[in-house]
């Protein structure tokens, strides 16, 4: 009840992969494959065409049933025999003859996880995808926006909020071409026996692989069986671990920006913010991040672990942290969007801060005049000593230099004018990822 993770979904992708881990989703996955491969089979004269046609018929209209699967099992024992068993009772006599032959639980399992799988990444992609939209828009916007850049959590040089913003930009889609490497690399699903050797079709198993796999959508199998290589997964399980670390750090960072020392940014919110405190606004959308993105990367090890299998396979399955991963991955999304869809940037506030230091924060474009005139290192030495100075004394940059007589002449700029090649860097980021239009 206090962690009702459904509630905060405010783009839906969360309800959306939660959708295809469904039992009735699962199940539906089931037929769909056991009716693929009937079809198949058929045509290939390995089983009755009037066996196929019964299948293929009871797949149409069955509508999976929770109840008459776990009647089965309570009876089998077996989860794989109690849903053949409860599709049945849809199967004409000549067809339940003939269904589920030549293959095994750990083909139908192994592949059926493939498809969700690879459905999922569709929906994750299209969050990144509008993320990435949402991040290169603010980077456009704000190309030139001075801000203080921070480097271990203290004030370092200016640069602008949108190179910040391009800088996330361009973790999001490396994020996203990872998913997408994924989906390329892992095509397809297995139909080989139980030792992956096609020994109960023979010759005619992996053409008969190759084809169910086709029909259901996925890529041409590996020739040697993969049910025992459970990498595959883990890999998965990694893209989406280094995904949600990223949007962590988004989060944290807008977190940290819009907290009342530092107010650069604000998220609109009409939530209360505390049950005894009127004033308080809260972070929810961030903290909604910050929380879910740990756990996803969390449960990795687990599918680490998984890899090690003993011998041809076993019948460790972890297949619910996969979907739990996919589901909060799927929050973590929706409310990083939403987080990109209320934020507000306040440019005055981050001159402000700019200004905090007195000029401070241009000692090194100042070292870099004086260079010429001394050298380097004595002109970082000079102008350590300026800078404590300013911070004994309360002085600005200004009046700091103009007691040195080798500074006399020296004018301090514009602070946003030292950020550097940070509006043109953001611009060539933008380009790169072909959002230049």
């Amino acid at each position: 009840m206090l962690d009702d993770r459904s509630f905060l979904d405010p783009h839906g992708t969360r309800a959306e992969i939660a959708a295809l881990f469904t039992p009735q989703a699962v199940l539906a996955r089931i037929v769909q494959l056991e009716t693929a491969l009937a079809e198949v089979q058929a045509e290939a004269g390995l089983i009755p065409p009037a066996a196929a046609a019964a299948i293929v018929h009871g797949g149409a209209s069955w509508r999976p049933d929770l109840d008459a699967v776990q009647r089965h099992r309570l009876q089998v024992g077996h989860p794989m025999v109690a849903i053949l068993n409860a599709f049945s009772e849809a199967v004409a006599p000549e067809g339940q003859e003939w269904l589920h032959f030549g293959t095994t639980t750990a083909d139908v399992f192994r592949t059926v996880q493939m498809l969700m799988l690879h459905d999922a990444a569709q929906v994750l992609h299209r969050a990144m995808t509008r993320i990435g939209a949402q991040l290169a828009e603010l980077a456009r916007a704000h190309r030139g926006t001075p801000m203080i850049g921070r480097t271990l959590g203290r004030h370092a040089l200016p640069i602008t909020f949108g190179y910040k913003a391009a800088v996330w930009l361009a973790q999001m889609h490396r994020d996203r071409d990872r998913l997408a490497g994924w989906g390329q690399q892992f095509t397809s699903g297995v139909l080989s026996g139980a030792v992956g050797t096609h020994a109960a079709m023979g010759r005619a198993g992996p053409d008969v692989e190759r084809a169910v796999m086709q029909r259901l959508g996925l890529g041409a199998p590996d020739p040697v069986d993969s049910k025992g290589a459970q990498d595959v997964f883990a890999a998965f399980g990694s893209v989406l671990a280094i995904a949600a670390r990223g949007c962590h750090r988004l989060a944290q960072e807008v977190f940290l920006l819009q907290g009342d020392d530092i107010a650069e940014l604000s998220v609109t919110t009409t939530a209360v913010g505390s049950s005894t405190m009127p004033h308080k606004v809260n972070p929810t959308l961030c903290i909604e991040v910050m929380s879910r993105a740990p756990e996803v990367s969390a449960t990795l090890p687990v599918l680490l672990d998984w890899i090690v299998t003993i011998h041809e396979r076993d019948s460790a399955m972890h297949m619910g942290v996969l979907e739990q991963m996919c589901i909060d991955m799927g929050q973590v999304l929706s409310c990083t969007e939403a987080l990109l869809d209320h934020l507000v940037v306040h440019p005055a506030v981050m001159r402000a801060n700019i200004d905090r230091t007195k000029g401070a924060v241009m000692t090194e474009h100042v070292t870099m005049l004086l260079a010429d005139r001394m050298g380097r290192r004595s002109a970082h030495h000079l102008m350590r000593e300026v800078s404590e100075r300013m911070r004994s004394e309360g002085l600005s940059l200004a009046a700091a230099l103009a007691a040195l007589p080798e500074c006399a002449d020296f004018t301090v700029p514009d602070p946003a004018a030292l950020v550097g090649e940070a509006p043109a860097l953001v611009d060539a980021c933008l380009s790169r990822l072909g959002y230049d239009g």
